[in-house]
């Protein structure tokens, strides 16, 4: 029988600096342990090593980061600076450089060894972190050697509670002895598409742990290394649907809401698709403006228009948007879609989300997100965001660019999509005796009842006006179209009707 007994006690983590990479981790490197990030020169295991050395410090460790190559410190601290993370208080308190480079080259590895066993208990490590390892491995002169001197740092460290990172180029060979020796093992890898680089990373071993598979995109900015995780990786649990009926969220144009028989039912997902100058984007805005008004938080996350141009188009169709930006019942994002990561803008998203609480939620230029995506990826992609933004109690409503400008079908770019969509509404162009017609069309709506036919819609300073009934729409179809009259204005607004002339134009 075993001596050994389980224990429950939760495993105790440091935590990396960069909260992508915690969750790929399962919360972090496991304290004690020793892990290896390895990759080619510039791939950012320097900015890595560093990152978790001042995240650990700043939460009450203490940390020593040592370099076995030529460059300086000082050299180094130039490339930090400019990094969030960094603060040079701490350097020679709480976080220690030493430089190894001088006793490898004369005492070889167990030079190395006392050395780095002395700066753990002098300054009372918590966390190490060795950068240039490939140097200590061509010193080793043998396999064993270097694999005896692995197993003894992890072993001395692991009983003097210290964390250990070693960085190292890239190895080819998975069956490496020294990938064995560790506790997990980090590859970072850059790599082109087309004419930009692409930062992935990936974690290929994680002892007695589950781990995340494939690969992952990051990023190198100010704030450091920032992992941003597949989302097909990480599937929420479905969410709980009411047993009553859903809520209706409106649009808050009355013709459209009782073709919707009230709205889109509350966490559904709605697909908005039209040609450009549609109307996609106005209707979209509609769609805030009503929660804004019903006091649900509202978030608008977009590419290619810029805040100032969204809310100038908003003011020409009568939505004042700026009092519910002041108040913050609204929120207006824009990105640029140039060489966007659709992993990291997804993200982001859902930290928007979080943080403002939104309820409902415009994504304005669906295609621009994907399309530098791999197409295989994109049905698993959409399908993961959709059900994490569900997770978090959204109703969000997409808009798709269509490619074709008139007629009367035209189908998305994004074919296989459909299935995905809880309500589909459509908007076109129909051109009639030299002039162009809208025309709106729900799809879908699963699960829900709704009215199919089309209708005429028209945009003006007054906002988006759709037609009562569907008789417009019919006779644009059948090529005997007459112009819709505009509404009225309201009774309260109406002005006196004339009295009768009377013979010779006199009342």
């Amino acid at each position: 029988m075993s001596d050994i007994e389980p224990t429950e006690e939760p495993v105790r983590r440091v935590v990396t600096g960069s909260s992508g990479l915690d969750a790929l981790l399962n919360g972090g490197w496991v304290h004690g342990g020793t892990y290896m990030v390895s990759g080619a020169p510039g791939t950012g295991k320097t900015v890595l090593g560093n990152q978790l050395c001042f995240s650990h410090v700043a939460g009450g460790g203490r940390a020593v980061f040592i370099t076995m190559l030529s460059e300086s410190h000082e050299r180094m601290m130039t490339h930090l600076r400019g990094m969030r993370f960094f603060r040079r208080e701490v350097i020679g308190q709480s976080l220690h450089y030493v430089s190894a480079y001088a006793t490898l080259k004369t005492e070889g590895l167990e030079g190395l060894s006392r050395l780095l066993y002395r700066a753990v208990r002098e300054h009372q490590a918590t966390v190490l972190v060795v950068d240039g390892l490939l140097a200590a491995q061509e010193s080793a002169g043998s396999v064993l050697v270097f694999r005896e001197f692995l197993h003894a740092l992890g072993v001395h460290n692991a009983m003097a509670g210290c964390t250990t990172l070693v960085l190292t180029n890239r190895q080819e060979n998975a069956a490496d002895p020294q990938f064995a020796m560790v506790d997990g093992v980090l590859v970072l890898e850059m790599h082109l598409e087309g004419l930009r680089s692409v930062r992935t990373l990936e974690v290929t071993k994680l002892r007695g742990e589950p781990q995340i598979t494939g690969r992952h995109v990051f990023e190198i900015n100010d704030e450091g290394l920032v992992v941003y995780p597949r989302l097909e990786a990480f599937v929420p649990p479905p969410r709980e649907e009411p047993a009553a009926p859903a809520r209706r969220l409106g649009f808050g144009v009355p013709s459209l809401d009782k073709m919707l028989l009230g709205g889109v039912p509350e966490y559904s997902t709605t697909l908005l698709s039209g040609a450009s100058g549609s109307g996609r984007t106005l209707l979209g805005l509609h769609f805030l403006a009503e929660g804004v008004r019903r006091g649900e938080k509202s978030l608008y996350f977009g590419f290619g228009e810029t805040r100032d141009r969204l809310l100038a188009k908003a003011q020409g169709v009568g939505l004042k948007l700026a009092p519910a930006l002041a108040a913050g019942g609204l929120v207006v994002e824009t990105r640029t879609p140039v060489e966007c990561l659709p992993d990291a803008r997804a993200h982001e998203l859902l930290a928007l989300v979080e943080h403002h609480q939104a309820r409902r939620l415009v994504l304005d230029g669906l295609e621009l997100l994907l399309h530098t995506m791999d197409p295989r990826r994109t049905l698993g992609f959409v399908t993961s965001l959709l059900n994490a933004l569900r997770a978090r109690g959204v109703t969000p409503l997409m808009l798709q660019r269509t490619p074709m400008l008139f007629g009367p079908r035209e189908e998305g770019p994004f074919q296989g999509l459909e299935a995905l969509i809880d309500n589909i509404v459509f908007l076109r162009y129909v051109e009639l005796r030299s002039r162009l017609y809208r025309m709106l069309s729900i799809f879908k709506m699963s699960e829900s009842p709704y009215e199919s036919t089309s209708r005429e819609f028209s945009l003006s300073s007054r906002g988006i006006d759709v037609a009562d009934s569907s008789e417009s729409a019919e006779n644009i179809l059948q090529g005997r179209h007459r112009p819709r009259a505009a509404k009225r204005p309201s009774t309260r607004s109406r002005a006196a009707p004339r009295r009768p002339l009377k013979r010779g134009g006199r009342p």
